[in-house]
């Protein structure tokens, strides 16, 4: 389900939607069921940034004047440094006109909104880690990793104690070389396939 919010400005009403998305297909047939659900409003405006290298972009203004609709929304997702997202802003005119200026504003706040309202998920290239140690260990291990605010992934107690971790790929190492200190070389290491994980972005 999309995040949605919605502004009046000079009796013209603006939906915001944001979706996620990861290519095109996906995109044109979200777009596909957003004109069919609003198929009587007076505009339609959107800008999507896809995660590739270079990264790919598109706006459309979608019959207001060129520039101000849908370059405005494009601006709001690329300062936010945003990827995998679709932003629409929909109109329904209300007989006032706004003015370029107006427009723009009009189109950069209804972005601003949504995103603002919306659950951004960062995508974080994590190392597997996993941390093996005796049970001797386990009490003071774990203290000091709540002190660090450290969350193990997942707890496996067998022969001994298996703690898995999420690391960032640039903390890696300081964390292995912490982990060492802590457990005064004792503990045994296994690493796994890198991959990305979602974090939860505070606004």
């Amino acid at each position: 389900m999309p995040f949605e919010t919605e502004i009046e400005i000079k009796k013209s009403k603006f939906i915001n939607l944001v979706f996620h998305a990861e290519d095109e297909e996906t995109l044109e047939k979200i777009l596909g069921e957003v004109r069919k659900k609003h198929y009587k409003a007076t505009h339609v405006c959107w800008a999507y940034v896809l995660n590739s290298d270079p990264k790919r972009q598109k706006a459309s203004d979608d019959g207001e004047p060129s520039g101000t609709a849908g370059k405005p929304i494009l601006e709001v997702i690329n300062h936010r440094e945003l990827r995998d997202v679709l932003v629409v802003v929909i109109r329904y005119f209300g007989g006032v006109k706004l003015g370029t200026g107006g427009l723009i504003r009009a189109y950069i706040g209804g972005a601003s909104d949504v995103l603002k309202q919306s659950q951004i998920i960062k995508k974080q290239f994590s190392d597997q880690v996993k941390i093996h140690i005796s049970y001797a260990s386990y009490g003071s291990l774990t203290s000091s990793l709540l002190e660090k605010e450290i969350i193990p992934v997942d707890e496996d107690f067998g022969e001994n104690v298996t703690l898995s971790f999420q690391i960032p790929v640039a903390d890696t190492q300081e964390f292995l070389d912490w982990i060492k200190d802590q457990t005064s070389g004792s503990s045994e290491v296994t690493q796994e396939e890198q991959t990305y994980v979602d974090i939860q972005l505070n606004h």
